[in-house]
């Protein structure tokens, strides 16, 4: 057969050979599908208890529910880049953070606030522009951890801009 035959033939345009074994239709025996119920094998431990596995994606509800609490207020004016730690260690360890930005450089602020922000992100919390809104020349955020129970004048009352 030529190459066009064989080509009609495979996509069903040409007459097909008879003769041909792939279009016998054989005969199967039906069978029944039938699953045997087999017992699992238990599981257990080598230590002579139960193995308990616990996923962390599957915490009870109460342990998820939120605890309000007031955080204590660390007040840092940071130097440079280099003293994000100042900011970022007491805020992953539950402490609000007042943060005094007015005497970096503009690019050194940024980089502060974008670290913040960041932090606040990755944690859950907020973070404020304290100085939005009134009348001064100071630049100074604040990043509040979830749940805390602390108001923007409150913050701004700590940082004495009010």
């Amino acid at each position: 057969m030529s190459f066009f035959g064989s080509a009609k033939e495979f996509f069903g345009l040409g007459p097909f050979n008879e003769d041909d074994p792939y279009f016998d239709e054989v005969q199967y025996d039906e069978r029944e599908n039938r699953r045997e119920d087999t017992a699992r094998p238990s599981r257990t431990s080598e230590y002579g208890g139960e193995e308990r596995y616990r996923s962390s994606a599957t915490r009870d509800f109460a342990e998820r529910a939120p605890k309000s609490y007031t955080p204590q207020v660390v007040s840092t004016a940071p130097r440079n880049y280099n003293d994000a730690k100042d900011i970022g260690e007491p805020f992953r360890d539950g402490d609000a953070v007042i943060m005094e930005l007015t005497d970096l450089d503009a690019h050194d602020a940024k980089r502060i606030v974008d670290f913040a922000a960041g932090l606040c992100f990755a944690l859950r919390g907020n973070m404020y522009n304290l100085s939005r809104g009134i009348e001064t020349r100071r630049r100074v955020f604040a990043i509040v951890p979830e749940n805390a129970r602390l108001t923007e004048v409150e913050l701004q009352h700590t940082a004495r801009l009010r």
